[in-house]
C-alpha cells in the first residue's frame, strides 16, 4: 500500500485504521504486527458461488 499511493508508513497505518474503524477492514494484532482483514472478501473467497457454463 505504502509503495503503490507512494505515502509513509504511518499515513497507511492512519488510512487503514480508518477503514477499521468504519467497519470495512477488521484490525488484527499478532505479535507486534498489526493485519487488516477484509471479512467480506475473505467470506467470498472461500464460499464461491457454483458456476453454471
Amino acid at each position: 500500500m505504502e509503495r503503490d499511493l507512494d505515502i509513509s508508513r504511518a499515513t497507511a497505518t492512519r488510512y487503514l485504521d480508518a477503514l477499521a474503524a468504519d467497519g470495512t477492514l477488521v484490525k488484527q494484532r499478532m505479535g507486534r504486527e498489526n493485519y487488516y482483514i477484509n471479512r467480506e472478501l475473505v467470506d467470498l473467497l472461500f464460499h464461491l458461488p457454483e458456476m453454471n457454463e
